[in-house]
């Protein structure tokens, strides 16, 4: 019966040390699993706040898009109406010339005919 007494007790010493390993196991897996979770909370509160940013920053750029597009028409506006004044002033400096050369040739003329007349 003492064969059997302490054979039993050594199962029982044997299951309670591998009982207490498994409770150290699992409570080092539940420390593991609160500091994963922590992580995990942690990782998607950054990545709330990263999307947030995000949609911020795909407005500004939506908004510098259009503006410029504004901009870029505004410029081939005012470079068409910069080339539209160029060819008038040239327009005009060409009809100025010719009126120019008129009044030279009148003067010519006026100049002849008040040497005949006299």
């Amino acid at each position: 019966m003492t064969y059997q007494l302490s054979g039993a007790q050594e199962r029982r010493r044997n299951n309670e040390a591998k009982a207490n390993e498994f409770y150290e196991k699992v409570r080092k897996q539940e420390k593991e699993l609160n500091d994963l979770q922590a992580k995990l909370g942690s990782a998607e509160k950054q990545y709330s706040d990263y999307q947030a940013q995000k949609a911020e920053m795909d407005s500004r750029m939506r908004l510098l898009m259009s503006n410029m597009d504004t901009t870029n028409r505004a410029i081939t506006d005012l470079k068409n109406q910069v080339t539209g004044k160029k060819q008038s002033i040239e327009r005009d400096q060409a009809e100025m010339e010719r009126f120019q050369n008129e009044v030279v040739r009148l003067d010519r003329e006026i100049g002849e005919l008040m040497r005949n007349r006299s």
